[in-house]
Order: C-alpha cells, then structure tokens, then sequence
C-alpha cells in the first residue's frame, strides 16, 4: 500500500529543512512497528547534499525530528524515512526532550481524536549565528526558533469540522510547572505565525473551503479554543 509520508523544503545553505508538512491520524500513529533508529542520509539527495547524521551533531545538540518517530509506527518503512537526514535538525537537548517533545505528544493526541489533522512543523534559521557540524563534518545551522502550524479536520465535530493553530518556541529550555508546560503562551494563530515565518501554510485550504472561510480559519486564535486544550 502506497501512502503519503512527508514533504520537506531543503535549504542547501543551511544544511535543514526549514519546514516537513505530513498529515497525521491514527493510521499512522497505529503501533505496528517500533522505533527503527535508522539514521541515514535521505536518498533523494544522496550522500553529497543531504545532512550525515549517523554519529550525532557536535556540541550538545540531539538529532531533533521535526516529523516525530512515533508519528509514524504504521510500518516500518515509514519510520525509518523519519530517520532521514532531511528530517532532522540539530537541537539543544533539553529543547528536544522537554517542550519539544511535549508539544509532539499533544499534538498527536489532538490529532488521534480528528479523522486528519495537517501538520507543518518546521525551524527559523534565517537570522541565526550558531553552527554546527553533522558526523561528515559539513557545515549546519543551528535553528533560532521551530514552530507547528495544525489545520485539524473532524467531520463529526461539534466545535466545527476545522480549526486551526500554530505554535512558535524559542530554541531554548523551556520551565516545566506543576501542571506542564504552557503551551499557550507558545500558541498562535496560523496568520500570526506566517508573518514571524514568511511562509504561507496550507495553500490548498482556499480551494477546499472557499476564500473567506480560509481566511478565517488562519486567523483563529487557539487559545480560545478547547480543541486544542
């Protein structure tokens, strides 16, 4: 069975995709294949253009996915490609492990209880002075920001068939409450996120729910909404 994994926007210069799309719902996250580790170079590259990231990143940044592992369970091809190259972005480890992985998991939450949520989940590198460098030695950036952009759709939804959100993090360690991490104070909407970004997410929306539903989805703020909470 053939079906969609992820798309990625490359930047060469900076050796990162700035932004992975992928849809997610409970197909994907379905457990029948464990996490495989495969690290590797992403095929449509190759070993000259796509980052090496087999040994880790030097200086204390993880291999931080952007389109999580355990987003993708439903087979093992699946999520091995999640171990590609292309997928992956140096990030602090206490950035990865904590908030970052934290948002992943509501995330997936959210979207296990949609038929299908749209997911853009990408990094800022523009405007960053660290680097560091992949297990080939090649020269990365080491992203300022990484932000989510959601369009969630739920047919038989009482809060409407969609919603939208975003959410944009500071590369930084985040403080971890009693009760979690605020996650709203890190939410958006879709429009907020696109002028901090310079990107225009969800471009095919439009066309599927008319111009001015469009508009006003993108312009949703989440944190009146408890879709998202």
């Amino acid at each position: 069975r053939r079906y969609r994994n992820y798309s990625f926007g490359w930047s060469q210069d900076h050796l990162v995709a700035k932004w992975v799309a992928y849809p997610l719902c409970g197909f994907y996250t379905n457990k029948l294949a464990d996490r495989q580790n495969s690290w590797a170079y992403d095929p449509l590259l190759g070993s000259a253009y796509s980052s090496a990231p087999f040994g880790g990143y030097g200086g204390n940044y993880a291999r931080g996915h952007q389109l999580p592992s355990a987003d993708r369970l439903c087979c093992k091809d699946a999520n091995r490609q999640t171990f590609y190259g292309t997928n992956l972005t140096p990030q602090l480890n206490e950035h990865n492990e904590g908030i970052w992985q934290g948002l992943e998991d509501r995330v997936r939450m959210i979207a296990n209880k949609a038929d299908t949520t749209y997911v853009v989940t990408g990094c800022v590198v523009d405007g960053s002075g660290k680097t560091t460098v992949d297990s080939d030695g090649k020269k990365m950036t080491v992203p300022k920001a990484y932000f989510k952009a959601l369009l969630r759709y739920s047919k038989s939804s009482t809060l409407g068939q969609w919603n939208a959100a975003a959410f944009y993090l500071e590369h930084r360690a985040y403080a971890k409450e009693s009760g979690g991490y605020d996650f709203k104070a890190v939410s958006m909407s879709v429009d907020a996120l696109e002028e901090l970004t310079g990107l225009d997410f969800f471009v095919n929306l439009p066309a599927k729910v008319g111009e001015d539903m469009a508009a006003k989805l993108e312009a949703q703020d989440p944190k009146n909404s408890s879709v998202w909470w």
